[in-house]
Protein backbone atom coordinates (compact mmCIF):
# COMPACT_ATOMS: atom_id res chain seq x y z
CA UNK A 1 0.00 0.00 0.00
CA UNK A 2 1.82 3.26 -0.79
CA UNK A 3 2.53 5.83 1.96
CA UNK A 4 0.27 9.02 1.43
CA UNK A 5 1.33 11.95 3.38
CA UNK A 6 -1.02 13.79 5.92
CA UNK A 7 -4.32 12.76 7.28
CA UNK A 8 -7.56 11.69 5.57
CA UNK A 9 -10.60 13.58 6.43
CA UNK A 10 -14.05 12.83 5.50
CA UNK A 11 -16.63 15.48 5.15
CA UNK A 12 -20.72 15.20 4.06
CA UNK A 13 -21.20 17.14 0.77
CA UNK A 14 -22.22 20.25 1.13
CA UNK A 15 -22.54 23.01 -1.93
CA UNK A 16 -19.52 24.70 -1.49
CA UNK A 17 -17.91 20.64 -2.55
CA UNK A 18 -19.83 20.89 -5.79
CA UNK A 19 -17.67 21.75 -8.57
CA UNK A 20 -14.62 19.24 -6.59
CA UNK A 21 -18.03 16.24 -6.34
CA UNK A 22 -18.98 16.84 -10.30
CA UNK A 23 -15.22 16.77 -11.41
CA UNK A 24 -14.49 13.37 -9.65
CA UNK A 25 -18.12 11.71 -10.32
CA UNK A 26 -17.66 13.07 -14.10
CA UNK A 27 -14.15 11.00 -14.34
CA UNK A 28 -15.92 8.20 -12.36
CA UNK A 29 -19.05 7.96 -14.62
CA UNK A 30 -16.52 8.14 -18.31
CA UNK A 31 -14.26 5.57 -17.22
CA UNK A 32 -17.25 3.19 -16.60
CA UNK A 33 -18.91 4.47 -19.87
CA UNK A 34 -21.64 5.95 -18.50
CA UNK A 35 -22.91 8.71 -20.51
CA UNK A 36 -24.61 11.94 -18.65
CA UNK A 37 -24.69 15.25 -19.39
CA UNK A 38 -23.09 17.44 -16.92
CA UNK A 39 -26.46 19.46 -16.84
CA UNK A 40 -28.49 15.84 -15.60
CA UNK A 41 -25.42 14.88 -13.13
CA UNK A 42 -25.23 18.85 -11.77
CA UNK A 43 -28.70 18.54 -10.67
CA UNK A 44 -28.73 14.79 -9.27
CA UNK A 45 -25.86 15.84 -7.04
CA UNK A 46 -27.83 19.05 -6.03
CA UNK A 47 -30.71 16.76 -5.40
CA UNK A 48 -28.85 14.77 -3.28
CA UNK A 49 -27.13 17.77 -1.06
CA UNK A 50 -30.49 19.79 -0.94
CA UNK A 51 -32.31 16.93 0.27
CA UNK A 52 -30.38 14.36 2.62
CA UNK A 53 -33.51 11.72 2.47
CA UNK A 54 -32.36 10.58 -0.75
CA UNK A 55 -28.59 9.44 0.48
CA UNK A 56 -25.26 11.02 0.96
CA UNK A 57 -22.37 12.22 -0.65
CA UNK A 58 -18.78 11.96 1.16
CA UNK A 59 -15.75 13.71 0.31
CA UNK A 60 -12.50 12.59 1.24
CA UNK A 61 -9.80 14.94 1.80
CA UNK A 62 -6.01 14.82 2.23
CA UNK A 63 -4.42 17.86 3.07
CA UNK A 64 -7.14 19.69 1.92
CA UNK A 65 -7.45 18.35 -1.55
CA UNK A 66 -10.01 16.59 -2.68
CA UNK A 67 -9.53 12.84 -3.02
CA UNK A 68 -12.63 11.23 -3.31
CA UNK A 69 -16.25 10.87 -3.51
CA UNK A 70 -18.79 8.05 -2.32
CA UNK A 71 -22.18 8.48 -3.11
CA UNK A 72 -25.23 6.14 -1.76
CA UNK A 73 -28.70 6.35 -2.69
CA UNK A 74 -31.75 5.60 0.59
CA UNK A 75 -34.02 3.41 -0.88
CA UNK A 76 -37.14 0.89 0.74
CA UNK A 77 -36.69 -2.60 -0.11
CA UNK A 78 -38.62 -5.59 0.45
CA UNK A 79 -35.80 -7.77 0.03
CA UNK A 80 -34.05 -5.82 3.04
CA UNK A 81 -37.38 -5.43 5.44
CA UNK A 82 -37.30 -1.36 4.73
CA UNK A 83 -34.78 1.42 4.35
CA UNK A 84 -31.50 0.60 2.81
CA UNK A 85 -28.81 2.10 0.62
CA UNK A 86 -27.26 1.92 -2.70
CA UNK A 87 -23.11 2.64 -3.01
CA UNK A 88 -23.56 3.99 -6.17
CA UNK A 89 -20.05 5.29 -6.73
CA UNK A 90 -16.63 5.05 -4.55
CA UNK A 91 -13.84 6.63 -6.22
CA UNK A 92 -10.67 7.94 -5.61
CA UNK A 93 -8.60 9.95 -7.44
CA UNK A 94 -6.14 7.54 -9.56
CA UNK A 95 -2.44 9.11 -8.21
CA UNK A 96 -4.07 8.33 -4.39
CA UNK A 97 -5.19 4.68 -5.27
CA UNK A 98 -4.69 2.02 -3.05
CA UNK A 99 -3.44 4.17 0.11
CA UNK A 100 -6.52 3.58 2.50
CA UNK A 101 -8.69 6.47 1.35
CA UNK A 102 -11.46 3.96 -0.24
CA UNK A 103 -11.64 1.98 2.96
CA UNK A 104 -11.67 5.31 5.03
CA UNK A 105 -14.44 6.36 2.40
CA UNK A 106 -16.41 3.05 2.11
CA UNK A 107 -16.07 2.78 6.75
CA UNK A 108 -17.37 6.25 6.53
CA UNK A 109 -20.69 5.61 4.00
CA UNK A 110 -21.47 2.30 6.32
CA UNK A 111 -21.57 3.96 9.53
CA UNK A 112 -23.57 6.79 8.43
CA UNK A 113 -26.28 4.42 6.34
CA UNK A 114 -26.10 2.23 10.02
CA UNK A 115 -26.99 5.84 11.31
CA UNK A 116 -29.63 6.84 9.00
CA UNK A 117 -31.32 3.16 9.97
CA UNK A 118 -30.35 1.21 7.00
CA UNK A 119 -30.46 -1.86 7.03
CA UNK A 120 -27.84 -3.02 4.17
CA UNK A 121 -25.69 -1.92 1.83
CA UNK A 122 -25.80 -2.93 -1.86
CA UNK A 123 -22.92 -2.06 -4.37
CA UNK A 124 -22.27 -3.33 -7.88
CA UNK A 125 -19.36 -3.43 -9.12
CA UNK A 126 -17.84 -4.25 -12.95
CA UNK A 127 -16.68 -7.76 -13.62
CA UNK A 128 -12.93 -5.98 -14.40
CA UNK A 129 -12.43 -3.91 -11.21
CA UNK A 130 -11.11 -6.55 -9.55
CA UNK A 131 -8.96 -4.67 -7.05
CA UNK A 132 -12.55 -2.82 -5.59
CA UNK A 133 -13.73 -6.27 -5.59
CA UNK A 134 -11.46 -7.46 -2.84
CA UNK A 135 -12.40 -4.30 -1.11
CA UNK A 136 -15.62 -5.13 -0.58
CA UNK A 137 -15.36 -8.47 0.43
CA UNK A 138 -12.69 -7.14 3.00
CA UNK A 139 -15.48 -5.45 4.48
CA UNK A 140 -17.92 -8.52 4.42
CA UNK A 141 -19.73 -7.48 1.36
CA UNK A 142 -21.03 -11.03 -0.48
CA UNK A 143 -21.87 -11.53 -4.19
CA UNK A 144 -24.94 -12.33 -4.85
CA UNK A 145 -26.16 -14.14 -8.25
CA UNK A 146 -28.12 -11.87 -9.85
CA UNK A 147 -27.40 -9.84 -13.12
CA UNK A 148 -28.74 -6.16 -12.50
CA UNK A 149 -30.58 -4.91 -15.64
CA UNK A 150 -31.77 -0.82 -16.87
CA UNK A 151 -34.18 0.59 -18.91
CA UNK A 152 -34.88 4.40 -19.12
CA UNK A 153 -37.85 5.48 -18.52
CA UNK A 154 -37.52 9.41 -20.08
CA UNK A 155 -35.40 11.96 -22.25
CA UNK A 156 -32.33 12.98 -20.29
CA UNK A 157 -33.44 16.62 -18.79
CA UNK A 158 -32.30 17.90 -16.18
CA UNK A 159 -34.10 17.30 -12.97
CA UNK A 160 -36.23 19.49 -10.96
CA UNK A 161 -38.88 19.58 -8.69
CA UNK A 162 -41.66 19.43 -10.66
CA UNK A 163 -39.97 16.47 -12.58
CA UNK A 164 -41.94 13.21 -10.55
CA UNK A 165 -44.32 12.93 -7.85
CA UNK A 166 -42.22 10.39 -6.51
CA UNK A 167 -39.39 13.23 -6.02
CA UNK A 168 -41.65 15.75 -4.85
CA UNK A 169 -43.25 13.15 -2.32
CA UNK A 170 -39.87 12.27 -0.63
CA UNK A 171 -39.16 15.90 -0.05
CA UNK A 172 -41.51 16.09 2.36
Amino acid sequence: MPQVPGEISILRAASEHLAVILQLLSTQLREHHIEISDTRLESAVRGVIENPGRGLILVAFLDGRCAGVAYASFVWTLEHGGCSAWLEELYVAPGLRNAGIGTTLLRAVMDECKSFGCAALDVEIDADHENVRTLYERHDFVALSRRRMVRLLKDEQPLDSGTSSLLAADSR
